[in-house]
């Protein structure tokens, strides 16, 4: 096949891990087939939802002057050596092929420094240009009249040759907007790429991984549950690559030491899609915390345990943490899933680049 010279539009710079494996991966796919890969990046539009730099924060000096920074150096090496991320910004459209996700492309309604930007739905002077495993995230299609975008939606997505989202939500609001077009549903890139998941090693101390954005785990009565559980058992808690207050102890991780700590954790428990991801592709019992509301997680959480097979590892309640967390999971069956959507994911990604037929089975 020729080889060709692809655009990633991707959240690549942004330092979280979710998001440097997720575009790491799909960089590796497209690399497999011999293709030459290079990221493009997100060209700033409208404010819509306000965003707040971190302030600093007299009780939480400590964390912004030592833990975030830390954080900040242990990705610098990645973006450059494995991404190919240079320190200037690439906005150029000149590719054979532009593929913009995984990750969440089309949220629209998240406060991010970039804001509503309709390059990153398709508003791309290409001919060329699709879509792979894209996520609208908490975005709903009442939020897509409340802002008033459906006309500038519409516009920029109808410049997608093929549409690839990653969930249920993300598929009913690409079909109300653009109900004649083929939508096609597909894995993110962390379960269908070789993730390097290392070997267990041995450990002084067994715990359990709190994977969550830094303050955001404060329920008390899960935290209560979570305490009890770890002190009847031996077990340390640890916060990876998050700041928590009430965890035993934050650890600043890169994104290869990441996967080693959920190798070696006895238990996972998160609130996020790659956390989620990270425990499934390292093979751990977890529990996936699902919350409601304004700064709710269900729509893409809830989606992804349902297309694994894992809606049991759903944790709404803080009295069900302990069964929802302890439960065996047959991970040969998630495996052969896993098998099947890597396949599903190759044959698309062969249409946006060489045209290859495909059509679900």
């Amino acid at each position: 096949m020729k080889k060709m010279k692809v655009g990633i539009l991707s959240m690549q710079r942004v330092i979280n891990y979710g998001s440097f494996w997720q575009a790491y991966l799909l960089k590796k796919i497209l690399e497999d087939k011999g293709n030459k890969i290079e990221f493009i990046d997100i060209l700033p539009g409208k404010e819509l939802c306000k965003y707040k730099a971190r302030k600093f924060d007299i009780k939480k000096i400590k964390y912004y002057l030592s833990f975030r920074f830390q954080k900040r150096q242990a990705f610098n090496s990645f973006f450059s050596d494995m991404l190919g991320v240079a320190s200037s910004p690439n906005f150029s459209s000149e590719y054979d092929r532009i593929i913009i996700g995984s990750d969440e492309v089309f949220n629209f309604a998240q406060p991010s420094p970039w804001g509503f930007s309709p390059q990153l739905h398709g508003a791309i002077d290409n001919e060329n240009v699709s879509s792979y495993a894209a996520s609208f995230g908490s975005a709903t299609l009442e939020d897509v009249e409340r802002y008033g975008l459906r006309d500038e939606l519409v516009a920029a997505m109808s410049n997608l040759r093929h549409i690839s989202v990653r969930d249920k939500n993300s598929y009913d609001i690409t079909k109300e907007l653009l109900p004649d077009a083929k939508v096609y549903l597909h894995f993110d890139p962390v379960l269908v790429g070789d993730l390097p998941v290392p070997e267990r090693q041995d450990v002084d101390k067994k715990y359990i991984v709190i994977y969550a954005y830094n303050f955001r785990f404060n329920d008390k009565d899960l935290i209560t549950e979570i305490r009890k559980f770890a002190k009847q058992n031996g077990f340390k808690i640890y916060s990876v690559g998050f700041y928590q207050s009430w965890v035993d102890k934050n650890i600043v991780v890169d994104p290869y030491q990441i996967l080693q700590y959920f190798v070696n954790a006895e238990y996972i428990i998160t609130d996020t899609f790659h956390g989620t991801i990270f425990s499934v592709r390292c093979h751990k019992k977890f529990a996936t915390v699902i919350r409601d509301g304004a700064s709710g997680n269900r729509q893409k959480l809830s989606s992804l345990l349902n297309d694994l097979k894992l809606g049991e590892r759903e944790l709404v309640r803080a009295k069900d943490f302990e069964k929802t967390l302890t439960t065996e999971i047959d991970y040969n069956s998630v495996d052969e899933i896993l098998n099947r959507e890597k396949n599903k994911a190759q044959r698309y990604l062969d249409m946006c680049l060489y045209g290859e037929p495909y059509e679900e089975e």
